[in-house]
């Protein structure tokens, strides 16, 4: 039996289907390929993610005390048509304790754009290298304590731990029990 469309079923049937269609944005945003993984932070229009942790020792003698080693890379995704620079200088500040670690690289500036001729240079992939200021606080960082990684951008900061974890070390959100170190 067909119905008769008049001007007041079509705004129904419109609206439902407006709403249907802004939801179901909504709920992509909330699940699968949106999400982010346990070992990168969300800072305004960049995604930032830490991995390939690892502890150089330095040296027995001398000013290298060792450092936490790994890789950073920086997304840049505003929606298209823009870019950002600024500089590295103090966006990883991290501490294992009380202690603070310095950051020797990445260094300099960065560049990163999100058009469309542009989107080849959205991403920047960076050495990371946190130095310890003495031996014991590498030691305690080897012997499990977590480094806790707070990176700055544009004055908005998110905070990874960085942990021991099955026989390396790994980046994470979420701090792990001290049982599973």
């Amino acid at each position: 039996m067909a119905e008769k469309m008049t001007r007041r079923t079509f705004m129904k049937s419109a609206a439902a289907a407006a709403a249907a269609i802004s939801l179901s944005g909504v709920l992509v945003g909330c699940g699968g390929s949106g999400q982010l993984a346990d070992d990168e932070v969300q800072i305004g229009p960049f995604t930032v993610k830490v991995f390939g942790l690892d502890v150089d020792l330095g040296t027995e003698s001398g000013t290298d005390k060792g450092a936490i080693t790994g890789k950073v890379r920086l997304r840049y995704d505003a929606g298209g048509g823009s870019w950002q620079g600024g500089q590295y200088g103090d966006m990883f500040q991290a501490s294992v304790g009380a202690a603070k670690l310095k950051q020797v690289s990445p260094a300099g500036t960065f560049f990163v754009s999100d058009t469309m001729l542009g989107k080849p240079f959205a991403t920047e992939e960076k050495d990371l290298r946190l130095n310890f200021p003495d031996a014991e606080i590498k030691e305690a960082y080897r012997n499990g304590q977590p480094a806790v990684l707070k990176i700055v951008i544009n004055g908005i900061s998110e905070t990874l731990f960085l942990v021991k974890k099955n026989g390396g070390y790994a980046a994470t959100k979420t701090l792990p029990s001290l049982t599973t170190v």
